[in-house]
C-alpha cells in the first residue's frame, strides 16, 4: 500500500498528536508481510521506512521544537530524539512506531527545503532495543541468586527452589559419567567415592523467567495467554555459560586446585626405592600443571575441607620372589597411599590402592620363582576429609611376608620419568559459593543477544508478536493460530480503481514444496556425531507437499536454540536405568510404512514420513501397540493413519494402538 490509491485518498502521518505535511508524489510503500511476525530478529522487522517531509510552516515548527533545531544553524538537531508516530490511511490505522530526525536539506543556506526521516514500527524499535544486550546482561535474574549446596539442589527436584523457577537437571558438561559396579579404583556414579558433588551440578531456569526479565530489563511490557500455558511451567534452559563447571566469582572451578607433577631426570626425583613397610613421600617437585598455584615445594595445599580425586601413576621396577609380591590380597600385603600434614605431620585419608594389590596379586598366580620387570601402573583414588592445610602426599607398600627376602621396587628406575600425581577435581570447591544466575547464562562465543533469544522461543512455539495499538511499549504475544483466527475481513475495493487492469495471483501459486523445521546444531560432541550419522540434525523435521502439483522451493523454520539426543550413560540400560546393559528383545518389526499426523486417510498414501513399526508379534494385529523400538519403551504416538500404499490402516492418535483396515489408496 502507498501514500496514495487511484481514487484520491491518502495516508496520514501523525507525530505528537501533529498531522505532518507530505510531499504529494511521496509514496511511502507498507508491507505488513505475514512472514515478518515470524521473524522479529530481522531488523527492520515489521516496518521501517526513510522518507522526505517537505520544509513546511508546520514541519518546521514541529521539528524546530521537537528537535531543537536553531534557524540560524539548522545543521545542529538532536539526532537520538525519538517521536511516538503512526500511520492513517482514509480512517484506518495502519501501523505505530517512532520518527526519528536523519538530516535537515537546506537551500540559499537559509531555507530549509526538506526533512529526511526514519519511521520505526514498534516491533522494529523492539528488536533493536533487545539487539544490545546479552543473556548475561539481565540482572534482575538475581533475584534467583543462592547459595550453591547440597540442601538447595535437592530442593529444586521437589520445586521448592524458588517456587520450581529453579531447578538442577542431572547432565554431564564433561565429565564422562559411568556406571563402572565391581571395577577397581574406577568410581562411577554408582560408587560412593564417584558420587557426584555441588560443582558437578549447573541450575535450569524456567524459560519464562527469562522471558520476562527480557521485557522488564529493556522497559517493555506485554499480554499475552500464551505465556501463561502450563506447560511453560515445565520448560527450562540450562545455565550452561560453558565448559565444565558453573561459574563463579570467587572460583575459577576449570583450574581450581587442579594440578599434575612428576619427576625430572637427574634430579633426585628418579630412581627411588620403596621399602617394605614404611611411607615414602613423592618426592616430585616438577610441575606439569599447576595454573592456580596449589603445589609448591612438593606439597599441595588445600583451602577448604574437601575431598579430592586424582590419579596416581607409577612406573614401577620389581625385583622379588613371587611368593613374597609387595602388596597382594594375603593378609599382610598392601599398597596404600595418604597425604601428611606438613606441620603437624598428622596423617589424613589413609587408603588402599585396590587396583595395585589386585594386579600383584593376579601376578603371583600367573608366574613361578622370581621376577625383575617394569611395570607402569595408574589408578584412581579418592582422598576424604582433608582440612585446610599443606600436605604431602604419601605412599607404601607391604609384601606378603615382613620377613625373609623382601620385594626391591623402584620408582622411575634408570632416570626415566613417567610416574606422575594428578589431582583432577576438588570435590567440595563449590560448597556455600554464590550461584549468580545472570553470571551463569549461555554465552555461546561472544555473548547470546537478547533479540535471538526472544527470536527462538518465537519460532520454537510459532508465536506472533506485535505492538499494542493503545500502548507503544506493550507487545501481545499469541500462537500464530490464534492470531489468525482474530483476523477481521476488510474491503478495500473503494481504493482500487476497478477500470483499470488488475493482477491476481492465486495464493496456492505461492506456496512452497517443502517445509524445514530444525534448531540450530550445537557444536558439543553429542550433536555432532548424530549429524554424521544421520546425515541430519537432531530434531528436525520435514514437510513436503504432495498434494499441490505446483508448489516449488523451500522454506526453512530454524529456531536459534539448540537440541540433542540423550545420553545413555556408560553402564546402564538402554533408558539410562540400571535395569542391565543387555536389555531383552520383546517387540519384532512388522515393517516400514507411511505415516500421516493429519486426520485424513488419503494423507498416508503419499505422505513423506516412513516409520519401522515394532509390535508384540510382528504383524499388524488390531489392538496391539505398535512401537518405535524391538525393546517396547516407546510407543508410536502422535499420528491417525498408515499405509503401505495399498491399505490404509487406523492408529490411535494417543497409545499407539493399531486399528483395522479403514480404507484402500485411492488410485
Amino acid at each position: 500500500m502507498s501514500t496514495r490509491s487511484t481514487q484520491g485518498f491518502q495516508t496520514k502521518l501523525i507525530a505528537n498528536d501533529i498531522i505532518l505535511d507530505l510531499f504529494q508524489d511521496e509514496e511511502i510503500k507498507i508491507s505488513n508481510n505475514i512472514t515478518n511476525l515470524f521473524d522479529i530478529g530481522a531488523i527492520p522487522a515489521d516496518f521501517s521506512r526513510t522518507i522526505m517531509l517537505p520544509g513546511t510552516k508546520k514541519n518546521n515548527a514541529f521539528f524546530q521544537h521537537v528537535y531543537d533545531i536553531s534557524v540560524q544553524n539548522p545543521f545542529l538537531f538532536s539526532t537520538n530524539t525519538k517521536v511516538s508516530a503512526y500511520l492513517d490511511f482514509d480512517g484506518m490505522y495502519l501501523v505505530s512506531g517512532y520518527l526519528q530526525l536523519n538530516k535537515v536539506s537546506v537551500y540559499e543556506n537559509k531555507f530549509i527545503d526538506s526533512y529526511e526521516i526514519s519511521l520505526y514500527g514498534i516491533v522494529s524499535s523492539f528488536s533493536r532495543d533487545i539487539n544490545k544486550l546479552t543473556l548475561n546482561d539481565l540482572t534482575s535474574l538475581q533475584q534467583f541468586n543462592h547459595t550453591a549446596s547440597y540442601n538447595n539442589i535437592t530442593a529444586s527436584w521437589s520445586g521448592n527452589l524458588f517456587s520450581g523457577s529453579i531447578v538442577y537437571p542431572l547432565a554431564d558438561y564433561g565429565s564422562g559419567y559411568q556406571y563402572t559396579s565391581g571395577q577397581y579404583e574406577q568410581f562411577g556414579l554408582d560408587d560412593v567415592n564417584g558420587a557426584l558433588s555441588v560443582q558437578n551440578f549447573k541450575p535450569a531456569i524456567r524459560v519464562k523467567d527469562v522471558w520476562d526479565a527480557v521485557f522488564d530489563t529493556t522497559g517493555y511490557t506485554y499480554s499475552s495467554s500464551f505465556m501463561n500455558s502450563a506447560f511453560l511451567d515445565d520448560v527450562y534452559m540450562i545455565c550452561n555459560y560453558g565448559l565444565k563447571y558453573p561459574e563463579f566469582a570467587s572460583a575459577d572451578l576449570e583450574t581450581y586446585g587442579k594440578i599434575k607433577v612428576g619427576a625430572i631426570s637427574g634430579s633426585g626425583m628418579t630412581d627411588i626405592t620403596l621399602p617394605s613397610g614404611s611411607w615414602t613421600t613423592l618426592p616430585w617437585y616438577n610441575k606439569l600443571s599447576d595454573p592456580q598455584g596449589f603445589y609448591n615445594n612438593g606439597a599441595y595445599r588445600v583451602d577448604k575441607k574437601t575431598r579430592l580425586s586424582g590419579v596416581l601413576n607409577l612406573n614401577l621396577n620389581v625385583s622379588c620372589s613371587v611368593n613374597n609380591m609387595p602388596g597382594t590380597l594375603s593378609a599382610n600385603g598392601t599398597w596404600q597411599m595418604r597425604m601428611l600434614e606438613t606441620g603437624s605431620s598428622t596423617p589424613y585419608s589413609t587408603r588402599a590402592l585396590q587396583s595395585y594389590i589386585l594386579f600383584f596379586d593376579q601376578l603371583q598366580q600367573s608366574r613361578q620363582g622370581g621376577i625383575n620387570t617394569t611395570y607402569e601402573l595408574g589408578t584412581e583414588f579418592i582422598m576424604d576429609d582433608i582440612p585446610t592445610g599443606s600436605y604431602y602426599i604419601q605412599i607404601r607398600q607391604s609384601p606378603n611376608f615382613a620377613t625373609g627376602s623382601l620385594p626391591l621396587v623402584t620408582i622411575d628406575p634408570q632416570g626415566t620419568t613417567k610416574s606422575y600425581l594428578q589431582i583432577k577435581e576438588v570435590k567440595q570447591a563449590a560448597d556455600g559459593l554464590v550461584m549468580d544466575i545472570p553470571s551463569n547464562m549461555p554465552y555461546g562465543t561472544t555473548g547470546i543477544k537478547l533479540v535471538d533469544f526472544i527470536k527462538g522461543i518465537q519460532k520454537k512455539f510459532n508465536l506472533v508478536i506485535y505492538p499494542d495499538k493503545g500502548n507503544n511499549n506493550n507487545m501481545v504475544v499469541e500462537s500464530f493460530n490464534n492470531w489468525y483466527n482474530k483476523g477481521e475481513i476488510k474491503d478495500f475495493n473503494k481504493y482500487l480503481n476497478l477500470n483499470k487492469p488488475i493482477e491476481v495471483i492465486a495464493a496456492n501459486n505461492l506456496a512452497v514444496n517443502k517445509l524445514n523445521f530444525s534448531d540450530s546444531l550445537d557444536t558439543d560432541y553429542i550433536s555432532q556425531q548424530f549429524a554424521k550419522a544421520a546425515n541430519r540434525e537432531y530434531g528436525k523435521q520435514y514437510f513436503v507437499d504432495n498434494q499441490n502439483y505446483f508448489s516449488e522451493g523451500e522454506f526453512n523454520v530454524k529456531t536459534t536454540l539448540a537440541a540433542e539426543p540423550l545420553l545413555k550413560i556408560a553402564g546402564t540400560g538402554l533408558s539410562g536405568s540400571v535395569g542391565g546393559i543387555n536389555p531383552s528383545i520383546t517387540k519384532y518389526s512388522a515393517g516400514t510404512y507411511y505415516f500421516t499426523a493429519t486426520n485424513r486417510a488419503q494423507y498416508a498414501c503419499s505422505s513423506p514420513i516412513q516409520i519401522q513399526i515394532f509390535t508384540a508379534n510382528g504383524l499388524l494385529t488390531s489392538g496391539q501397540v505398535a512401537y518405535y523400538d524391538q525393546y517396547g519403551i516407546t510407543p508410536l504416538t502422535g499420528y491417525y493413519f498408515f499405509s503401505n500404499t495399498l491399505q490404509i490402516y487406523s492408529i490411535n492418535v494417543s497409545t499407539g494402538v493399531i486399528g483395522t483396515v479403514t480404507a484402500l489408496c485411492s488410485r
